[in-house]
């Protein structure tokens, strides 16, 4: 199946287990949390059988020193005809949590 890939950075001032909270307790897909060694603990969902999102925080990172860039960003994936209804679903997501600064690339 083909897919199509996205991303999306953003600030708040939430930590990722308070993010896990909100996300589950406000929409309609299940949040669970991943382990990288690369990135450290980052969220995760499938909001449909060929549909991922992956939030990481870069305050996680192994390499992150002072004066890094901070923030959050997400890796989206999924069907050619589901992107618009993921983007909503995601970006209706960080406005319940009061991201700032979001950009989709």
């Amino acid at each position: 199946m083909d897919q199509v890939f996205w991303g999306c950075d953003f600030e708040c001032r939430n930590s990722l287990d308070a993010m896990l909270a909100a996300f589950n307790s406000v929409g309609a897909w299940q949040w669970t949390v991943g382990d990288s060694d690369f990135y450290g603990d980052y969220l995760k969902c499938q909001p449909n059988e060929h549909a991922k999102i992956k939030v990481y925080d870069a305050r996680r990172f192994w390499m992150w020193c002072a004066g890094d860039p901070e923030g959050f960003w997400a890796e989206l994936s999924c069907g050619p005809g589901d992107r618009a209804e993921i983007d909503r679903g995601f970006l209706d997501l960080l406005r319940r949590i009061e991201a700032s600064d979001i950009s989709q690339s």
